[in-house]
């Protein structure tokens, strides 16, 4: 794969363009970085970094995060259906590759993001 290039496999695995959701996410972690470094001197000022987006690029889809059920399934269960790339946007699909990149490269945990750490829960619910 040449340097910068989107490969088969990215895509693949994305609902919409690969470099759309990859932009976003870059967007997104940076966003949460930048409030997360002022956040413990001036909870104010982490808010307003929060708060900022850019409205061509879709509504703002919040903190990086795990998709929720409603972001990715239309419906009650069995009875929906999965979303399509139409339905989910390229925003709301860079959210997962936010929070991996923050915790891959920054060392941010899922409960740093507000979200359970998944992980150790299948840990002890293994060990019970």
């Amino acid at each position: 794969m040449t340097e910068g290039m989107v490969d088969d496999e990215l895509q693949e695995a994305m609902l919409n363009p690969a470099t759309q959701v990859m932009f976003r996410a870059g967007l997104l972690a940076c966003r949460e970085y930048m409030a997360s470094f002022v956040e413990s001197e001036n909870p104010a000022i982490a808010a307003s970094i929060r708060a900022n987006w850019w409205p061509a690029l879709g509504d703002d889809p919040g903190k990086p995060r795990r998709l929720h059920w409603d972001d990715v399934y239309l419906g009650e269960f069995p009875d929906g259906r999965c979303k399509t790339k139409e339905e989910v946007s390229p925003s709301v699909e860079a959210l997962v590759q936010a929070a991996i990149f923050l915790q891959r490269i920054c060392g941010y945990s899922w409960a740093r993001l507000g979200e359970p750490d998944l992980d150790s829960q299948a840990d002890t619910e293994g060990g019970k």
